[in-house]
């Protein structure tokens, strides 16, 4: 295997850390205070190397291969292009403590791959992309936070009708809460799962992009499958717990009610889009669905919180583009 494929994956593994870092999944378990903050990141951890294992493949198929026309020649300074122009707007958009996606940030990327690639090899931008499967994830992106804000908008008031058809006095009130943690933390671990897979991708997409181009043996596919799962199952157990308490602590107050009517809405859209092979922002849709269900119990998020989410969220996929060509530019003069 060649030293710069080497570092490639090398650097795959740092972007898998650093996805599992970031993982908030957890968050409304400890929020709701249905487990100790330590069992939740074991748990976390151990579900979303299952996930990698068993549902990564699709999404990062979709990223590393099928988003690109089947005129481009898959190169090592893409590869590279990607990993790094998406690790500096990681970068930056923190140190402005900006939310934004990975799975963005990676789209764009290879959106920009394509568009120097038509420009340097003279062939036709339209012929560079996948636009069918490009068109999927790009509404996979507007529909999924709308529907974790619905589904956990009408999952709340049913929770919240059901509550009061129960509730007999505050002992009523906890026994019904208790009723919910089992629930909750059953939802919890199905979006840990489908999310592992889902977010995985990112970094997958690199795999498989050097499995197709021949650079790396697909009998090693596996491995390193597996290797990357355990990476971001570390980057979730050593980085992610503090990330897991401060969301769990911080988002609106919830009872283990208003968490399950939250998990359930964006374990439904995320599986669906795990299978579906689209990515997903998993933090919009939790996001989204937080704020579904607050309006439910008279809550409105912070208009400007909720403002400069959104122009993240707009801004992150030109900037991934431009940064992206910028770096293949570079890249490919070098190598």
């Amino acid at each position: 295997m060649e030293t710069l494929v080497i570092v490639l994956l090398v650097l795959m593994m740092a972007l898998a850390f650093a996805i599992g870092a970031n993982d908030e999944t957890m968050a409304t378990i400890v929020g709701s205070r249905a487990l100790k903050l330590k069992t939740t990141i074991i748990l976390g951890g151990s579900l979303v190397f299952i996930g990698v294992l068993l549902l990564s493949a699709k999404v990062g198929k979709t990223i590393g291969k099928n988003l690109l026309g089947t005129t481009v020649q898959y190169e090592i300074s893409m590869m590279l292009a990607i990993l790094v122009s998406t690790s500096i707007w990681l970068v930056v958009a923190s140190q402005f403590g900006a939310p934004i996606s990975t799975t963005h940030s990676v789209v764009g990327s290879v959106f920009g791959i394509a568009v120097m690639y038509s420009i340097q090899n003279s062939v036709s931008f339209v012929n560079t992309l996948n636009w069918s499967k490009m068109g999927d994830v790009a509404l996979g992106w507007v529909i999924s936070p709308i529907l974790g804000f619905l589904g956990a908008y009408l999952i709340q008031l049913v929770v919240k009708k059901f509550i009061k058809v129960r509730l007999k006095g505050l002992d009523g009130l906890e026994r019904t809460e208790k009723s919910f943690i089992w629930l909750l933390i059953i939802s919890v671990c199905w979006t840990q799962i489908s999310r592992g897979g889902n977010d995985s991708a990112n970094a997958l997409g690199i795999l498989f992009g050097l499995v197709n181009s021949g650079d790396v043996d697909p009998s090693l596919q596996f491995w390193l499958v597996a290797l990357t799962g355990m990476v971001l199952a570390a980057g979730l157990i050593i980085v992610g717990k503090n990330v897991i308490a401060n969301v769990g602590n911080n988002l609106i107050e919830m009872r283990p009610s208003d968490a399950f009517s939250i998990q359930i809405s964006t374990s439904i859209v995320i599986f669906l889009a795990t299978i579906l092979g689209l990515p997903v922002s998993g933090s919009h849709i939790l996001i989204f669905a937080v704020i579904g269900a607050g309006l439910v119990k008279g809550e409105r998020p912070d208009k400007k919180s909720f403002r400069k989410m959104v122009l993240s969220w707009i801004i992150t996929f030109p900037v991934a583009a431009i940064l992206s060509m910028l770096c293949y530019l570079v890249f490919g003069a070098i190598f």
